[in-house]
Parts: structure tokens; sequence; C-alpha cells
């Protein structure tokens, strides 16, 4: 699966090759950079910070975070 091709086509037609490993990893990263932002907002308002541990979260049976 890490090597399978995923083509995308945006608008105008373009088409862009990546493989899903590097789909795969940018959503992660994405991931993580969306807890770093609501961790930030979280302390701006004088909340507890949110956890980047996403083990024990169900994500893998589609349970909700």
């Amino acid at each position: 699966m890490e090597d399978r091709e995923f083509r995308d086509v945006g608008q105008g037609g373009r088409e862009t090759l990546d493989t899903w490993g590097e789909v795969m990893r940018h959503m992660i990263a994405h991931e993580i950079h969306h807890i770093g932002q609501l961790s930030v907002w979280s302390r701006e308002i004088g909340r507890k910070p949110v956890s980047a541990n996403l083990i024990g979260r169900g994500l893998a049976n589609g349970k909700d975070i």
C-alpha cells in the first residue's frame, strides 16, 4: 500500500501523482498541526490543552474522539 499510486485531478484538469504513503504521512502531520492549534487556543482561554495522544481514542473502529 505504501508505494501504491494515488492520482488526483485538480481544478483545470491538472493531474498530480503521489503515493498513498506520502498522502497518509501528510494527513498525520496535518492532524498534528491542528491538535497544536487547539492546544494554543485552549491555553488562551484558560482551558486545559488538548492531548496529542491519539492512542485509545477508538480511531480504528470509528468511535468519536
